[in-house]
């Protein structure tokens, strides 16, 4: 059979009748055709052979206002079509998806478009769970998203995952036949992970959607329980980001799978972080087992670090500061600067510390090398400290391990650097040690240079050190005090009563190494006359170089000078007067010639003259003056 438009246009595939059809019939959306022996019944929509009956005899069958009537000989019989829904339903009860969605969608003409809407969305909603019970997990989830499904009845077929306090109740007449995942997977176990997984996935991706909105407590806790069961890495992310579990629910889930760690998270974006805080210090203490992260120390004292509650750092600052002073003191030196200015008083966290003598000098290192905090307390309790630790450890070896090689180098660096701890007492702390050094510095500090070389020079016989020492202890000062200290260990080398070949040598090379330095005519009443000038070549050349170039740059600054104030006596000529124009056609008011030269005299009134006329003119005046003078005399 043919379906044609009245144009002769045919739109639909043709249906395949027997040859000896005696009459056809159009019942939306079937067609109806009578044979010898049967009546059949075909679909418009995908050109299949739906239903036969056996029929003979008949010779009549027509459609008459909507109703099919076909007759033999003797009868009269009407064919009457089961309601659209009944059928659709009876498909989906025999698992024929695709028929029933066909037929669903071609049913649409003939069913008031509300009524169809609702009618199609709880039809792929069906469709969606006959697909999941099969294990069709894509074609399910698309059905369940095409109908808009309510995810609570999906979420329902598992038992405990909707909170108690879900008001939800199944769809009636139900969505599907099974009273749980238990039933539906008929306890195959493998199924069921595999139901479980999917839901996971669904739940995740629909979380976020308009599909969640009004029950994401019901989700999120769904999925919460999911995660925790099948110890899913998920769990973490989605207790660290916004998420609507439930208290009740999701803790008493997350104790039975003993999920610790995640509840102590789940605690903490409720706003208990002294709940969480207590879980996770049993962890770590070893009366509750998790193995969630291997790590989770270092993460309380971030989590302290960061903790907005002082009560609750004070309360755990003992217990971190116990296991690990270098970490534990974190929660004081890596806390947000803002929050250490106004809310916490260094001395109190000092007091805490007395205990624990490498957590008090990390955090006075923090307070004077990190926030500079100018306070001579600070800086001086932080040297003392070094000081005890060296001397500590020297009194226990003579020889100077890693740690105590680093601790003098802090304190060479804090002596020489700050300006605020107490010099007489570190220097009292210091005298009777063996930490020369140190007391060079100390005695640098208090101006008394001499005694700080002389320590260098005799006792540490490190001349490259006090060749350091007179250079750092002259930064931002100026050349005639870096020259000074110069010049003391010049003298410290060529002290009469020192003698030492070594001294001598040090001398040279100091002189002839930092040349820039000295005043050579000072320098040579000092070096002995037994020098040869061999030996000093290098400091002499350097001399000469450094003299002649101190005169061209005095030349050349003055020259500069000059310039500069030349430039400020013509700005000032600018400022005092219009500008006074020359040309070829103004000429000397004395001779009465033309300017050959752009040099000229301006009088008060105006006038220009050649210089050579004012000169002349200058000179007849004088002499006119004097003239008269020595008639009136006369």
């Amino acid at each position: 059979g043919m379906f044609a438009t009245v144009d002769g246009i045919s739109q639909r595939a043709p249906v395949h009748w027997s040859e000896n059809v005696i009459g056809a019939a159009l019942c939306f959306p079937y067609v109806v055709a009578l044979d010898e022996e049967f009546i059949t019944v075909h679909s418009m929509l995908d050109q299949q052979q739906k239903q036969t009956l056996p029929f003979k005899e008949g010779h009549i069958l027509q459609d008459f206002e909507g109703k099919v009537i076909v007759a033999t000989s003797k009868c009269v019989y009407i064919l009457v079509p089961l309601p659209l829904e009944k059928q659709i339903q009876d498909l989906l009860a025999s698992h024929r998806v695709e028929e029933a969605l066909v037929l669903a969608k071609g049913a649409r003409r003939n069913i008031p478009k509300e009524k169809f809407q609702v009618m199609y969305k709880r039809i792929l909603q069906q469709a969606g769970f006959i697909q999941f019970a099969q294990l069709q997990f894509l074609e399910a989830k698309e059905l369940f998203r095409s109908g808009q499904l309510d995810v609570r009845e999906l979420i329902s077929l598992y038992p405990f995952l909707l909170p108690t306090s879900s008001s939800f109740i199944r769809s009636h007449p139900p969505l599907h036949e099974y009273a749980d995942l238990n039933q539906l997977t008929q306890g195959d176990q493998e199924k069921m992970t595999k139901c479980k997984r999917f839901l996971m996935s669904y739940l995740n991706e629909v979380r976020s959607t308009e599909v969640a909105n009004g029950y994401k407590e019901d989700i999120d806790t769904a999925l919460l329980k999911l995660y925790a069961e099948a110890n899913h890495e998920s769990l973490l992310d989605l207790l660290v980001s916004e998420n609507f579990c439930l208290l009740t629910d999701s803790a008493a889930w997350l104790e039975k799978h003993k999920k610790y760690f995640a509840l102590g998270l789940l605690y903490h974006y409720n706003g208990q972080d002294a709940a969480a805080l207590q879980l996770w210090v049993q962890i770590v203490d070893g009366d509750i087992e998790d193995s969630t992260r291997s790590d989770l120390y270092e993460y309380i004292v971030d989590f302290l670090t960061f903790c907005s509650d002082q009560d609750l750092v004070w309360k755990y600052s003992e217990w971190v500061l116990q296991k690990n002073e270098e970490v534990g003191v974190q929660i004081f030196t890596k806390r947000p600067v803002e929050e250490q200015e106004k809310n916490i008083n260094p001395d109190d966290i000092i007091s805490c510390l007395n205990k624990y003598p490498k957590a008090r000098v990390k955090y006075l290192e923090h307070l004077v090398l990190e926030r500079k905090i100018e306070k001579e307390k600070y800086h001086t309790h932080l040297a003392a400290l070094y000081l005890e630790a060296i001397l500590q450890r020297k009194s226990v070896t003579t020889d100077n391990c890693t740690e105590t090689t680093e601790l003098l180098s802090k304190l060479r660096s804090l002596l020489q650097k700050s300006d605020l701890y107490r010099v007489h007492f570190i220097l009292d702390k210091v005298r009777g040690t063996d930490l020369h050094m140190e007391s060079a510095i100390l005695y640098g500090k208090l101006e008394e240079h001499e005694k700080a070389l002389h320590i260098l020079v005799h006792e540490l016989k490190d001349f490259h050190a006090a060749e350091e020492y007179c250079i750092w202890n002259s930064e931002n000062r100026d050349l005639q005090y870096r020259r000074r200290l110069f010049h003391m260990l010049l003298s410290v080398y060529l002290n009469p009563g020192a003698s030492d070949y070594a001294l001598v040598m040090a001398a040279v090379d100091l002189l002839n190494n930092h040349a820039a330095e000295f005043d050579a005519a000072l320098v040579l009443q000092l070096v002995p006359d037994s020098w040869s000038v061999q030996l000093l070549s290098p400091f002499l050349a350097g001399a000469v170089r450094q003299s002649i170039h101190t005169k061209r740059m005095t030349q050349a600054a003055l020259g500069l000078a000059q310039a500069e104030n030349l430039i400020y006596k013509y700005e000032k000529v600018k400022q005092k007067g219009t500008p006074i124009l020359l040309s070829d056609k103004k000429v000397c008011q004395v001779c009465q010639n033309p300017f050959c030269e752009p040099v000229f005299v301006r009088y008060p009134n105006g006038g220009m003259v050649h210089t050579h006329c004012a000169a002349n003119r200058r000179l007849n005046s004088n002499m006119a003056h004097h003239s008269s003078t020595s008639s009136n005399q006369t």
